[in-house]
């Protein structure tokens, strides 16, 4: 029985042993294609770390990853309170959620949107939307892009909010420095001074407060 052996894919560059075709066939059995080798993109996200506040690039399907500029472990997940929930301190790049039968208080919430359906207390720090759907007294500072109240519900804010938006369909009482516009819809009450550069106010709806274009006034 004859022995075998294996063809080996080495090049001899300088024996001449092999034929132009036979060298080159060989070179192409060890060279990977361009194609290959190129490594697959990845989508990302361009979020803001919580912890840094500088902007960043994130898998979009990863549940959690790091802030390339202080390099804090930053978690993109949904987080849900329930009544009785033990965790008070949540940082995410998700959405949060307090249930409507809850009722807590100590809160110390930084997420992406916000949406209180049940009461909770505390301190808030919203990148989009924090909505209240359920009548609320937060002891706490409200910071976020939009805050809306929805119709039928009061919102007490013992120390002010400050936004880009505000919208209120029902009640609010509190400082409001709102960055770019402030909307009282039909039937909506505002009490407090209201810092913003745009004051708009539907028929039926209440101001009690002073009005200025600038926080520093």
């Amino acid at each position: 029985m004859s022995e075998y052996r294996t063809e080996p894919l080495v090049v001899p560059v300088c024996s001449g042993l092999l034929s132009e075709g036979e060298r080159n066939r060989r070179v192409a059995l060890t060279s990977f294609s361009g194609k290959l080798a190129e490594r697959p993109t990845v989508p990302e996200r361009d979020v803001i770390c919580y912890e840094c506040g500088r902007h960043t690039l994130v898998p979009r399907a990863a549940l959690s990853s790091r802030c390339t500029h202080c390099h804090a472990h930053l978690r993109m997940t949904d987080v849900v309170l329930r009544h009785g929930a033990q965790r008070l301190t949540v940082r995410t790049l998700g959405d949060v959620t307090v249930q409507a039968d809850a009722q807590l208080s100590q809160l110390s919430v930084v997420c992406r949107h916000c949406y209180l359906e049940g009461r909770g207390s505390g301190s808030f720090r919203c990148e989009g939307t924090l909505r209240v759907a359920c009548s609320n007294r937060i002891e706490g500072s409200v910071q976020a892009d939009t805050l809306v109240v929805e119709r039928g519900k009061e919102l007490i804010l013992t120390q002010g909010a400050t936004v880009n938006v505000l919208e209120v369909y029902g009640k609010v009482t509190g400082r409001i420095v709102a960055r770019t516009r402030v909307v009282l819809h039909r039937g909506a009450e505002l009490h407090g001074n209201c810092f913003a550069p745009t004051l708009e106010q539907a028929a039926g709806a209440k101001h009690r407060g002073e009005w200025s274009r600038s926080a520093s006034v």
